[in-house]
């Protein structure tokens, strides 16, 4: 796990100077879209049970008491780039690069009463990217869809190896390059 927290935070620091310039534009792009704040802070459950707060660019805006996506969500849920502030959750210790994805609050409270080991996944830090993204289980809260991505996390939890993780994250790589859905 040593491994695993040395990469996590050597990933995150490099993707974060890299890929600076894109998180001004992007800023500035929710900025004129719907104003501030261009982060929305998400409450999710991580390891061990833990809530934390997760990190994304707004994408919907709450308009008359409805949730609406914004012009700039669209496209930023697409390419996945409202995910990007999660990096700094890697940085924080509350997130991997690589692991479970975390769901909303009462979502986990529904799943972990409906779903046969489904706590299991707390184990693990959850990751802005995971084994279930990349076989093409993302979104989506019906319990089948759900169980499904149950196996896949578990998956890589019995499995985990640092050579797991560098697989993922280059698929991951390509994929979102290519506009692939899963492997």
């Amino acid at each position: 796990m040593l491994i695993k927290r040395i990469f996590d935070i050597f990933f995150a620091l490099i993707f974060i100077v890299i890929f600076s310039g894109i998180y001004l534009l992007i800023a500035l792009i929710i900025y004129i879209d719907v104003g501030l704040p261009v982060i929305y802070n998400a409450k999710r459950v991580g390891k061990d049970k833990k809530n934390f707060t997760c990190y994304k660019f707004l994408t919907i805006k709450n308009i008359n008491g409805t949730e609406n996506i914004t012009k700039s969500g669209h496209f930023l849920r697409n390419s996945n780039l409202d995910e990007l502030p999660q990096f700094f959750n890697v940085l924080l210790g509350s997130m991997s690069v690589v692991g479970p994805r975390p769901h909303d609050l009462l979502e986990d409270q529904y799943f972990s009463k409906n779903i046969k080991g489904y706590d299991e996944r707390f184990s693990f830090k959850p990751g802005i990217t995971g084994y279930a993204g990349i076989k093409g289980n993302r979104g989506g809260s019906d319990l089948d869809k759900i169980t499904q991505r149950l196996k896949f996390d578990m998956f890589y939890i019995n499995n985990y190896s640092f050579i797991l993780d560098i697989k993922i994250v280059l698929i991951t790589i390509y994929l979102t390059l290519t506009g692939k859905k899963s492997t």
